[in-house]
């Protein structure tokens, strides 16, 4: 890790942020096909997932995630590099060092190669897990295939959602309905997990606030 010549307001704010920064719930799955033709699949948290757990505790802190993809030539080879940068609002930086492998051919395949380096470069930034070690089955000759649509909210947590959302609507004296435009969504049955999360901690945030009086 590279930090700017200065970083004695940075090195502050990134320890508050290690305090109070969790594990992303998993919001994607990972199927993986053996190459004894046997199938498993696991959970994981793409690259949005960790960007909203990064914003929700960086926005107070001073600090935002810069990332850059790029390709080099290394040993003859084409090479797509990405680093990430967590630069403080005193300019000061904290820089990875570029995570490097060797560049896919096909234009689509190479934007889901940096889709993936940049979720497993800015997780190494923020300490945190996103997944399980299985992961390197793609290393050992297994095939990995990435399900990228996200998990619609369980019924649990549909029930748990109304009833916070319920509780703000008494407290604010408003129509239940004025809540859910508030949050920005008209229909709770089609929430994803992550958005369910988001959702509760926004919920939280306000409901503290108007039983303090400071709205």
């Amino acid at each position: 890790m590279i930090f700017s010549e200065n970083n004695a307001k940075i090195a502050p704010a990134l320890v508050k942020s290690w305090g109070e920064i969790e594990n992303p719930k998993h919001n994607s799955t990972v199927k993986v096909e053996t190459k004894a033709g046997k199938t498993y699949k696991f959970d994981y948290t793409d690259l949005n997932g960790i960007f909203d757990e990064a914003k929700r505790v960086f926005k107070e802190n001073g600090i935002s995630v810069i990332q850059n993809a790029y390709t080099v030539i290394a040993e003859s080879k084409k090479m797509v590099s990405v680093e990430t940068m967590l630069l403080h609002s005193s300019g000061e930086y904290a820089k990875s060092l570029p995570l490097q492998f060797e560049t896919n051919a096909n234009i689509q395949d190479m934007g889901g190669q940096i889709t993936y380096m940049k979720r497993y470069s800015l997780s190494a930034m923020l300490g945190i897990s996103t997944e399980k070690d299985d992961d390197a089955n793609g290393s050992m000759g297994n095939e990995v295939k990435f399900d990228n649509k996200p998990k619609v909210g369980t019924a649990k947590q549909v029930a748990e959602l109304k009833t916070k959302c319920l509780k703000f609507a008494k407290l604010r004296d408003q129509p239940l309905e004025a809540v859910y435009s508030a949050l920005k969504f008209s229909n709770i049955e089609k929430l994803t997990e992550n958005e369910f999360n988001q959702h509760m901690k926004q919920l939280d945030v306000w409901i503290n606030k108007v039983e303090k009086g400071i709205e």
